[in-house]
């Protein structure tokens, strides 16, 4: 819980400078998981483990500790101590990992709730009201969901902060959402209108690992049509040896680089002639996803193949019956914070293999599974490695309503290139 320095001079409580020195400690901690996912996602726990123990550290000292609870501090100062007698690194790495998230996510819980100055992030009175609000939308009651999102949207209309914190264009966006809902008789278009409406809202005022639930399942955008699969450039071949377009090794990486338990396993079956990506996913310790990537050997023959697609085939089949949701990624790893663009599919169980056809505007730019942008701007030129992830967040950045806990199971017999004309 936030605390208050209090002048050795004149005796009045500082209360700006302990606002200061909190949230300073706080961005330094999101730093510091953000960072250490990426070393870890690299296999690099040790620099991991150095980059929360000092983050530890940094917490207990003199300066800083006293803004603290002493439960946070006792909770810390046990972590450091059992870390130092784990012998595993990368076990080491996310006991301090896991103690550093409980503290952040308590710590800002009750920042919120003890400061009167600093009203509810805006993107957390988003997220519940489009909670609270979902029920009615299964059930078609568009009148009750109508005042739900009205009220949320002239609440932070009426907030002083408003304008201080969002831009002019998503000001404009509140405005054109209540007066739709005032004006209009259909109550469904009216529903859509403001949901869209909040969505931009919540993009663009989020905090981190916080996600609003999905409409719903997205059509699977497969396709049959047999001259765009014939005219396609096939890229990566799991049928045979030496048929792709670019040499490349498979890393996988499962949600053990943030302290999850998924696990996931990762073969080329050269007799079923197929790619196999499979395994278990699990919501323990903040965990919730599994992949694998493609990394080529040579990242600017891969720029050069991928020039003027326009849209991606992928030859599939679930081998699962449950988790029948995925998404094709785009990566760029070789940024220090690693983002990518993500389109999803959808591949009911089946005994078959089906084309699925991923258009490279439906693409979604994201970082650590965080919606950065609208779809649709893929730079091929930041492309460094391909990949396919399971997890419980959508393509959008909301909760996957397919996502279940346990098996999920994937063959993959190629990927292929529609180009340009």
């Amino acid at each position: 819980m936030l605390k208050f320095v209090v002048s050795e001079n004149d005796g009045y409580i500082d209360r700006s400078k302990a606002s200061r020195v909190y949230l300073t400690m706080m961005t330094k901690i999101r730093s510091s998981q953000n960072l250490g996912s990426v070393f870890c996602g690299r296999g690099m726990h040790n620099r991991a483990y150095d980059l929360y123990k000092k983050t530890v550290n940094e917490i207990l000292g003199k300066d800083v500790s006293c803004h603290f609870t002493h439960a946070h501090v006792k909770v810390l100062e046990d972590s450091l101590l059992k870390a130092e007698s784990v012998t595993d690194m990368g076990d080491k790495a996310w006991l301090l990992r896991s103690t550093i998230d409980t503290v952040y996510d308590t710590c800002i819980s009750e920042l919120n709730e003890v400061d009167s100055q600093q009203p509810s992030p805006f993107h957390t009175q988003i997220k519940n009201v489009i909670n609270e609000a979902a029920p009615y939308a299964t059930k078609n009651n568009f009148h009750e969901v109508l005042s739900k999102y009205t009220s949320v949207l002239k609440r932070l209309r009426a907030n002083r902060k408003f304008q201080e914190l969002l831009s002019k264009d998503a000001q404009g966006v509140v405005e054109k959402a209540i007066e739709m809902a005032t004006v209009s008789d259909d109550l469904e278009s009216s529903v859509k209108g403001m949901r869209l409406s909040l969505d931009r809202l919540y993009n663009e005022v989020r905090l981190p690992d916080v996600y609003c639930p999905s409409s719903g399942p997205q059509t699977p955008s497969s396709s049959k049509d047999s001259q765009i699969i014939s005219d396609s450039l096939l890229m990566v071949d799991f049928r045979q040896r030496d048929g792709s377009l670019f040499e490349y090794s498979i890393q996988a990486v499962d949600d053990k680089v943030m302290g999850g338990q998924s696990h996931s396993n990762v073969q080329l079956l050269e007799e079923e002639k197929y790619f196999s990506f499979n395994g278990t996913v699990s919501r323990s310790n903040r965990g919730g996803f599994a992949s694998f990537r493609i990394l080529p050997t040579d990242k600017d023959e891969l720029q050069r193949i991928l020039k003027g697609t326009k849209s991606i085939t992928i030859e599939v089949k679930n081998t699962c019956k449950v988790n029948k949701r995925y998404k094709f990624q785009l990566a760029n790893e070789a940024h220090l914070k690693s983002f990518n663009w993500q389109s999803e599919f959808v591949v009911e169980p089946n005994e078959d293999f089906q084309y699925i056809c991923l258009d490279i505007l439906s693409f979604w730019p994201t970082m650590f599974g965080h919606v950065l942008s609208s779809p649709g701007n893929v730079d091929f030129n930041k492309v460094d490695c391909l990949g396919v992830i399971i997890s419980h967040v959508t393509v959008d950045g909301k909760e996957n309503p397919d996502f279940e806990i346990g098996e999920f199971g994937l063959g993959i017999r190629s990927i292929s290139l529609v180009k340009e004309d």
